[in-house]
């Protein structure tokens, strides 16, 4: 399934980036996130906890387009509920730097991607880590970083918008080919993913004074998987939708939003460590958050979130059951510290459940984070 730390984002990828038309610039964006949960007997693992620095540099070309590069560090530390079957593990390190170039081919109306990631991240690991790679991989909590690294990729795509009477309908496709790894230490099977081909569409603008309406849609088509040269079964279809509205309260804005995330066919994906049954599955989420400005500078937003994770329990019984389930809540606070220098402080906290052997198993955490916004 789609990461889901980006999901909220989902319709901001369908429009069109446009480049300062005057000046260069560089914009900076440091974050600091810290995040812990704990969860009730019936897991190998009692409590997980994650630390990130992403870091995102994006250099403006002028009319002409922009360069974005991301990376950052990230750590791991997974406590056991029983050492006599698991040992505390703990995973760190550079995550891969991704790279892209946008031109503007129709300022404003249609741009052309370029994309490719450097495999600087932690691509191998050894067996026994694994079970930290699936802990933070779970839908239902939404760690801010999934998964560390891969062998990189190379990509491209185009995005576009066209007026609609006082909408914008948005379009676009990307497409993403894996390069081949090795996953595992001491394995010496080589993992290359399928190719993922993603078309986007939607659409955007008021539909009153104080109103405004973002449709989008996805539809995500990933190639089978190579093991060594071997094909072997991949994920299959999955079909993203996002809509989101916001709202004017006087001074304040109120945006409230609701996405789906569905898996419409049953896989048995092959891995370098073994088979990976990929049920037919769906996430969906719904959240909102209420802007309230403090003076010209500051602003403080409370913001929510439910998620319910279904699948099916295998490729035979294609009848969905729930997975698990939570509610995250918090707020952010906005600050403009100098002219050129904005600071976003956040903190939520996050109560659920997830399922398994037929068990719910409560899920208690939080995360706390610092962001940093620099332009020049």
């Amino acid at each position: 399934m789609m990461k889901t730390h980006r999901l909220v984002a989902l319709g901001a990828l369908l429009a069109v980036p446009v480049a300062s038309a005057a000046q260069q610039e560089v914009d900076v964006r440091v974050s600091s996130l810290f995040e812990s949960y704990t969860f009730d007997v019936g897991l190998p693992f009692r409590k997980v906890t994650e630390f990130t620095v992403p870091v995102i540099i994006t250099y403006q070309l002028g009319r002409f387009g922009n360069v974005a590069l991301s990376s950052g560090y990230a750590t791991v530390d997974l406590t056991s509920s029983d050492p006599s079957q698991l040992a505390d593990q703990t995973v760190s390190g550079v995550l891969d730097t991704e790279a892209r170039l946008t031109v503007n081919i129709v300022p404003g109306r249609l741009v052309v991607l370029l994309t490719g990631t450097v495999p600087t991240g932690v691509k191998t690991v050894a067996f026994e880590e694994l079970s930290i790679l699936g802990a933070i991989s779970s839908d239902v909590i939404g760690f801010s970083t999934a998964d560390f690294g891969s062998g990189g990729n190379v990509g491209g795509g185009f995005a576009g918008a066209v007026p609609i009477g006082r909408m914008a309908l948005g379009f676009g496709a990307t497409y993403r080919r894996p390069l081949e790894y090795e996953p595992v230490l001491g394995q010496s099977d080589q993992l290359r993913p399928g190719s993922e081909l993603r078309i986007r569409t939607g659409i955007e603008g008021p539909i009153a004074r104080r109103t405004y309406l973002r449709l989008a849609g996805i539809l995500a088509r990933r190639a089978k998987d190579r093991i060594d040269g071997s094909s072997q079964n991949g994920v299959g279809n999955r079909v993203i939708g996002y809509a989101a509205v916001n709202q004017g309260l006087g001074s304040s804005a109120l945006t409230l939003y609701v996405f789906d995330v569905f898996r419409g066919d049953p896989r048995v994906e092959q891995t370098a460590v073994g088979a990976a049954l990929l049920p037919r599955g769906n996430l969906f989420g719904v959240g909102g958050e209420l802007s309230i400005p403090l003076g010209f500078t500051t602003s403080v937003v409370p913001r929510f979130e439910y998620r319910l994770s279904n699948a099916a329990p295998d490729t035979v019984n294609t009848s969905l059951e729930r997975l698990g389930q939570s509610l995250r809540f918090g707020l952010d606070l906005r600050a403009r510290a100098t002219q050129r220098l904005a600071v976003v402080l956040h903190a939520d906290g996050l109560t659920g459940s997830v399922r398994q052997s037929g068990r719910d198993i409560g899920v208690t955490g939080f995360r706390v984070a610092v962001h940093l916004e620099l332009i020049r």
